[in-house]
């Protein structure tokens, strides 16, 4: 029986998300400021040479929707799972883009912040 309880704990942890949950409170708020104002960074360094990265600015590029619109046309899951699957457009001034499992977190962390009432982090 000891046995049997051992093989069902081991084969519950392979099972686990990896990404353990942060209880609420001063360390996760500050998690999450930390998680936004990385997709902020990254929003700026990849995205805003021809997207709108805020909550009211123009695209330089005027075929490229500001992110903000992209973001609300789409559920956070589904737009979560297109930045994993990679961008690939069928326009070709849009580059081909691979995004790490930390970059789509941090920034779907920044885009929440977009449809937010307060202003993001600066």
């Amino acid at each position: 029986m000891l046995a049997s309880a051992l093989a069902l704990a081991v084969a519950g942890c392979g099972a686990a998300d990896s990404r353990q949950a942060i209880p609420p409170g001063p360390a996760a708020d500050q998690t999450r400021l930390e998680a936004v104002e990385r997709g902020r960074v990254f929003a700026v360094t990849a995205c805003s040479g021809c997207h709108a990265i805020g909550r009211d600015d123009a695209s330089p590029l005027a075929a490229a929707p500001p992110l903000r619109d992209i973001a609300a046309r789409r559920a956070p899951e589904s737009l979560a799972d297109g930045f994993a699957d990679g961008l690939v457009t069928s326009h070709p001034a849009m580059p081909d883009y691979v995004f790490r499992a930390s970059e789509i977190d941090d920034l779907m962390a920044w885009l929440e912040t977009l449809s937010q009432d307060r202003p993001p982090p600066r």
